[in-house]
């Protein structure tokens, strides 16, 4: 049989960068993938990942986990390199990826990460006449790689291309991107799961012009099924008996024009929302829907969707697609832009909660308008609740239906048919929440935090505006583009508060607390620069009011905001204005915050049916105990740790960085807790919180004492594995036997 002229290969992550590197055709357009591109990317190679992995596995173990597709690119030689015709946006991805798990590796500073270090650094650059050239040979990129791998700063250069900018910027998401378990503790095994389990096609051009042609036969020509299509082909024969043929296909051409005007893949983002809200079970039913939707329901339209007789499919067709389309239309379009009564719905999409889902499995085809605005808006303020519960505590797990205590809760949504049903289960899970947002007192900014930080600064701001009359703003002040942005009170200038704090991380610490910050539009936060607070104060005057109230002359003659605020929620020993802005006036600003979280989410505003006295204190650190107790898809948490007596309530944790050493200790809630009274569930970013610096591996930094030796608490893990101690059932974390590492 004669060879075929074009040829397809298949070649994994690993084999894709050492056969090949690649330059681009100068016709080729700016790599241009935004974040939710790469966020898109990173969710389902992490997710896929996880959801195998467990602690305890070796390197090898990764040969067994399935492989991942990445889809084709297309490429012809072109002398020593290999030029990309299409693929670009993500092998780039892809590469940058390699770039920042390199340096991942080498920041936790273990010698066993040697091999794995190893086997990234030729993937990512060679060397030409005895430079370093990377994967992608573009020498512009150059600069900019060199500082992610080295982990020192980078300035992006005024003539800096789109595709220089738009790499710079997807790098400092990366990190935020990846979850903590893969950047920590199971960083190795990912290495060698993407390198050699993730694969791709390249199919192999001619030359240029042949490599254009196939672009365009795969892009522009031709009629390809997609898993919607074959999703209707399946319905639409079951549901089939003759005289309903053309009103099926009608409905259903009706319900695409209607989600194709709700943005790319909407389609798909329904179906799927559609099917794990309504439909799925357990872990198992939200993978395979995620791989394949159509295929699901294949297996499972009568055991999961009870569709078994053709009025049976028609009716889901022609009553139940249809309605959930239109709601799904309605709270995509709230999703992007503020809608009055949905506004919780626009938070979570700024946030990047999977929330589809969620509002979906709480909804009857035939609920009115208003029931459905009413279901979504509660449902939508839950899951906004639960996030900033997590956030300022320190975590950044949001609510999502494969995490097992979000799917009970989608079960449950799925069983409410009324109102009050759903008032009541969410105000039921709402108790055992700290809703006395304590936490706010010691939260701060951190280099990994600063999203979180502006979503609640601007919650805040916006609050105080519209209880004072004015409009609100909030879209304006979550754009993306960054139009506002944080202000720090304190101008970065030690020198000038050192007799107060004493040492520099002090200091710093205290400079980035929530109370020492504010939300001021770009341009005006620019202009400030290192003013001190005495002037900037009266530049305050003419900001919102969060900002204005600094200043003595916003509390005369100002109504709306005294009477509508100030005196209406009992805030007159905390909307204090300042003449000199002190710790203690940092302090007093913390507990402001803390009353307005208070107030912005309070359960009872939010619409939910709280039970009587069910949100004590105890049962809320109960909660909070067995959430950080019970590993994340498997994860080994410091509770989990101080469950199996592997490490102990109260004992001390040090770590040193540029030969300065910071102290903390192990709190009786299962918390790493800094001087400051901080807490954070993970070592990694509490070590970040400490030394400034944007990632860290904390199980490698921090350290414990056993038997008069610093020991790491990637080792007391390491040892908790080996003698099989999270193996057992955990036992409550104030539990203190000593540990037998060592």
């Amino acid at each position: 049989m004669p060879e075929a002229p074009i040829r397809g290969d298949g070649f994994t992550v690993q084999g894709l960068f050492s056969a090949f590197q690649f330059r681009l055709d100068s016709f080729q357009r700016e790599y241009s993938w935004g974040r939710q591109d790469v966020k898109a990317l990173i969710d389902d190679l992490a997710g896929h990942f996880i959801r195998q992995w467990s602690p305890g596995q070796e390197r090898r173990d990764v040969r067994l986990f399935e492989p991942y597709f990445l889809g084709p690119f297309v490429y012809y030689r072109d002398d020593e390199f290999a030029a990309l015709v299409d693929g670009q946006q993500r092998i780039t991805t892809l590469h940058l990826l390699l770039v920042h798990l390199r340096r991942l590796a080498a920041e936790a500073q273990r010698p066993e990460y040697g091999n794995d270090i190893a086997a990234l650094d030729p993937l990512i650059a060679g060397t030409s006449y005895g430079e370093r050239t990377y994967a992608i040979n573009e020498p512009e990129r150059t600069p900019l790689l060199e500082s992610i791998l080295d982990g020192s700063p980078y300035s992006l250069p005024a003539e800096a291309s789109p595709s220089v900018a738009n790499l710079n910027e997807r790098s400092q998401e990366i990190d935020e991107l990846l979850p903590e378990t893969v950047r920590d503790e199971a960083l190795p095994l990912f290495i060698h799961w993407l390198l050699n389990r993730v694969c791709l096609v390249g199919i192999d051009a001619v030359d240029r012009r042949q490599g254009w042609a196939i672009f365009e036969t795969m892009n522009d020509r031709g009629v390809q099924l997609g898993p919607a299509d074959l999703l209707k082909s399946f319905l639409l024969r079951q549901a089939d008996n003759v005289h309903n043929r053309s009103r099926l296909g009608e409905t259903w051409r009706s319900m695409m024009t209607r989600l194709h005007s709700a943005g790319p893949q909407a389609t798909t983002r329904f179906l799927q929302a559609l099917l794990v809200g309504k439909y799925a079970i357990d872990q198992s039913d939200v993978t395979d829907i995620a791989i394949s939707f159509h295929g699901w329901v294949q297996l499972n339209a009568e055991k999961r969707l009870g569709l078994v007789h053709p009025p049976e499919f028609a009716r889901f067709v022609e009553r139940d697609l249809p309605a959930f389309s239109r709601r799904f239309t309605t709270l995509a379009a709230a999703s992007s832009q503020p809608d009055q009564g949905l506004e919780p719905v626009f938070y979570n999409a700024v946030n990047e909660i999977d929330q589809m889902p969620f509002l979906l499995a709480a909804l009857g085809p035939d609920d009115t308008d208003a029931q459905f605005r009413d279901k979504a808006r509660l449902v939508a303020a839950f899951l906004d609740l639960s996030y900033v519960q997590r956030l300022i505590n320190n975590g950044d797990e949001r609510p999502h239906a494969a995490s097992p205590e979000f799917l009970d809760l989608l079960r449950d949504l799925r069983a409410c048919r009324h109102i009050d049903q759903i008032k009541k289960l969410l105000g039921d899970r709402t108790a055992v929440l700290d809703t006395s947002f304590s936490a706010v007192r010691q939260y701060g900014l951190r280099p990994d935090n600063r999203s979180q930080v502006r979503y609640l600064l601007a919650r805040m701001t916006v609050f105080v505006e519209v209880e004072s009359g004015r409009p609100d703003q909030i879209a304006r002040y979550l754009e993306r583009s960054e139009p506002y942005e944080i202000e720090h009170i304190w101008a970065n200038k030690f020198e000038r508060h050192q007799a107060e704090v004493k040492t520099e991380d002090r200091f710093r610490l205290q400079r980035n607390r929530i109370g020492a910050l504010l939300l001021l539009q770009k341009s005006h936060n620019a202009s400030y620069q290192a003013a001190p607070y005495e002037e900037k104060v009266e530049w305050y005057r003419g900001q919102n009011h969060l900002a204005a109230s600094l200043h003595k002359v916003s509390h005369q003659r100002n109504r709306p905001f005294t009477e509508g605020v100030v005196k209406k929620y009992g805030l007159e020993k905390l909307f204090r204005s300042f003449d000199k802005f002190d710790m203690n006036a940092i302090e007093t600003r913390q507990l402001l915050y803390q009353r307005l979280c208070e107030l912005i989410w309070d359960p009872q505003r939010l619409g939910f049916d709280v039970p009587p006295k069910a949100s004590s204190p105890e049962r809320a650190t109960a909660r909070a105990v067995a959430h950080r107790t019970r590993a994340h898809f498997g994860a080994i948490t410091v509770a989990r740790l101080i469950g199996v007596n592997a490490l102990r309530v109260g004992e001390e944790l040090t770590l040193v960085y540029k030969q300065v050493r910071h102290t903390a200790r192990i709190s009786t809630e299962g918390q790493i807790e800094l001087a400051t009274g901080e807490r954070f569930d993970s070592p990694s970013p509490a070590g970040t919180a400490v030394t400034g610096k944007r990632t860290m591996n904390g199980w490698s930094y921090w350290k414990v004492d056993r038997g008069g030796k610093a020991v790491t608490l990637f080792e007391v893990r390491s040892d908790a594995l080996e003698r099989g101690l999270l193996e057992t059932e955990e036992r409550h974390p104030e539990q203190s036997a000593s540990s037998g590492l060592f």
